[in-house]
C-alpha cells in the first residue's frame, strides 16, 4: 500500500511537471514570436500586379503605431519578415497609387492571413459613372415647440467604374455635392468612405476626397426649422437617382409632388411608417415633397423660445432699462408728493 502511494505521488508530480514546463513554453514561445505576413498588390483597373510599389504595414499598440515598409516585386508580392509584436496587435496595410490612398484592414495580428490582397485603381476626375444607388429620406419626429422636424438620411453612392473617381483641385464644384434645406440645423455627418472629410457649402454639404470603385454609405442627420404649417422640402441630385424611399411618422403629412407611386406601410424598429417608393429618378428632374398641417408652438412655447433665444446682451439692458425706468417714477412721485 505505501509502494502504491509513493508511486501515485511520483506520477503526479511528474504529470505537474510536464503540465508546468509545457505552460513555461507556451509563455516563451508567444514573447518571443515573430510573425511574417505576405500578399499581393494588384491595379485593379486592369487586374494586374503592380510592380516596385510600397506597400506599408501598421501595427495598432496598445500605446503607439509602428509601421513597416515593403516593395513589392515584378509579380506584385510583398511581404513583412520577423514582425515582433504581441499577438493581439491590430494590424493594417496601405498604399498610395496615382496620388490616392488605398487601404485594408487585417484585423489580429496572430490570424492566418493567407491571401492578403491590395487593390488600387486607376484615378479619374470623370463623375459621369457615379450614382446614387438608394436614397432614404426618414422624417423621424417633429418638436412643436422648437417648430423643428428631424430628418435622418441614409445615401448609397456608388462608383459604377473601375477607376477611383478623384475630384479636379482646379474645379471645386466636382466634388460630391449633397443638398439640403434651406433651413437646416445641427447637421451630423457619418460615412465608411476612407480618408473623406465634409466641407459645408451653398445649401448642403460637400465631400472632399476619392470616391473608389464599389458603394459606399454616407448617413446624415439634421433638423429643418420651419415657420408655417406647410412647407415644401425641394432636393436636386448631382447624380441620377436609383431608387427613393420616402419614410415617415404617421402624423406627419406629406405628398411627393409629380411623381406617380402608391402609398404602403413599413416597420421601422417594430414601429408603423408611412413609405414612399419611387425607382430611376433622373439628375435633372427635381423633387419636392409637400407637407401640410404642420404642428405650431403653444403661446407658452413661443414665450420659452423667445426668452431662450434672447440675446443676454439685450436681456440685460431691457433689465437695467426697466430698472431705470421703475427708479426714474419713482423719483418723480416722491418730488411730486414733497410739493
Amino acid at each position: 500500500m505505501l509502494k502504491l502511494n509513493k508511486l501515485t505521488i511520483i506520477c503526479t508530480f511528474a504529470f505537474a511537471s510536464i503540465l508546468i514546463f509545457n505552460n513555461f513554453e507556451a509563455i516563451s514561445a508567444s514573447e518571443n514570436d515573430s510573425w511574417s505576413i505576405i500578399g499581393t498588390i494588384v491595379n485593379g483597373s486592369d487586374n494586374l500586379p503592380l510592380s516596385d510599389h510600397l506597400v506599408i504595414l501598421h501595427v495598432s499598440l496598445s500605446d503607439e503605431i509602428k509601421e513597416y515598409s515593403s516593395k513589392s516585386d515584378d509579380k506584385g508580392v510583398f511581404s513583412f519578415e520577423n514582425i515582433k509584436h504581441p499577438a493581439d496587435s491590430i494590424i493594417g496595410i496601405s498604399s498610395i497609387f496615382n496620388g490616392v490612398l488605398y487601404g485594408k484592414d487585417l484585423g489580429i495580428l496572430s490570424d492566418k492571413h493567407d491571401e492578403v490582397k491590395l487593390i488600387v485603381y486607376e484615378s479619374t476626375p470623370d463623375s459621369s459613372e457615379i450614382s446614387i444607388a438608394t436614397s432614404t429620406i426618414m422624417f423621424t419626429s417633429i418638436d412643436r415647440s422648437q417648430n423643428t422636424m428631424w430628418v435622418l438620411e441614409l445615401y448609397k453612392l456608388k462608383n459604377n467604374s473601375n477607376q477611383t473617381f478623384k475630384p479636379d483641385p482646379d474645379k471645386p464644384m466636382s466634388i460630391v455635392r449633397i443638398a439640403l434645406p434651406n433651413d437646416y440645423t445641427d447637421l451630423m455627418i457619418d460615412s465608411d468612405m476612407i480618408g473623406v472629410e465634409f466641407v459645408a457649402i451653398d445649401r448642403g454639404f460637400g465631400v472632399l476626397g476619392n470616391i473608389y470603385p464599389g458603394e459606399h454609405q454616407l448617413l446624415f442627420t439634421y433638423g429643418i426649422k420651419y415657420k408655417d404649417s406647410d412647407y415644401n422640402f425641394k432636393r436636386n441630385t448631382q447624380f441620377d437617382l436609383g431608387n427613393l424611399r420616402i419614410i415617415s411618422e404617421n402624423s406627419i403629412n406629406l405628398v411627393l409632388e409629380d411623381f406617380e407611386y402608391t402609398s404602403q406601410k413599413t416597420e421601422v424598429n417594430s414601429k408603423e411608417y408611412n413609405l414612399i417608393e419611387v425607382n430611376n429618378i433622373p439628375k435633372t428632374k427635381s423633387m419636392n415633397i409637400k407637407f401640410t398641417n404642420l404642428p405650431k408652438p403653444s403661446l407658452y412655447d413661443t414665450g420659452v423660445n423667445f426668452v431662450q433665444n434672447l440675446n443676454s446682451g439685450w436681456l440685460l439692458l431691457v433689465l437695467f432699462l426697466s430698472l431705470s425706468t421703475g427708479l426714474l417714477i419713482k423719483v418723480f412721485l416722491s418730488r411730486k408728493s414733497q410739493i
